[in-house]
């Protein structure tokens, strides 16, 4: 007869992970409305926050662009979307969206600002950036943050690196070359914690 194995899927929802994630400790950012707006979230944009997860930026974000603005806040797994509502809530200018941040589903060239943080080193960068491109109106911004240098890295309580193993992590470099090829325009990028963290703006070029 042979072995049966069952499958068991990659990400079992664990609501106590989810509220790990929206610890600050976690990622090293005590104050995260004040980080989205130095890369470059401005009031009255309307942006996708794509891989919002438990919703960690989330309000932040929804706090920058103000009531003039909107968020539309994608994530692929229902249960985490749900732990999201609850923690985010529901203001009149949020939206949420269930579906695979390369194929979103959302209409093309109509939002300001894709804000990615975290999640880009999570997927196939190439076909996100092709989205993410789709997304942005012609001058919109694509902000993102992610995990950069292992060494770096600060150490947690239980003495582990911040942040995924080194050989998840899409370093700021290869972004770059990537960014390059989808035909994104890098504005400005910086980095945190020693480059344990980087962050990165471009722009989809204005059509000619």
């Amino acid at each position: 007869m042979g072995h049966h194995h069952h499958h068991h899927p990659k990400h079992r929802f664990d609501p106590s992970h989810a509220a790990r994630l929206l610890d600050p400790a976690r990622r090293g950012i005590e104050d995260p409305h004040a980080l989205v707006q130095e890369i470059g979230i401005k009031p009255g944009m309307a942006l996708v926050d794509l891989g919002c997860g438990a919703g960690f930026f989330t309000p932040a974000l929804l706090q920058t662009v103000g009531a003039e603005g909107s968020v539309t806040a994608v994530e692929l797994q229902p249960e985490v979307l749900a732990f999201f509502r609850g923690h985010v809530g529901t203001p009149p200018n949020l939206q949420d969206c269930c579906a695979d941040l390369t194929q979103t589903g959302l209409p093309a060239a109509h939002y300001d600002a894709v804000f990615i943080a975290f999640t880009l080193h999570e997927v196939t960068v190439a076909e996100a950036l092709v989205e993410i491109k789709r997304l942005l109106k012609p001058g919109g911004v694509l902000v993102a943050l992610d995990w950069g240098v292992f060494g770096p890295c600060p150490e947690r309580a239980d003495g582990k690196k911040m942040g995924p193993p080194e050989d998840h992590r899409l370093l700021l470099d290869t972004l770059r070359g990537l960014l390059q090829a989808a035909g994104l325009v890098e504005e400005a990028a910086g980095e945190r914690l020693g480059g344990c963290q980087y962050w990165l703006r471009a722009h989809k070029p204005m059509e000619v």
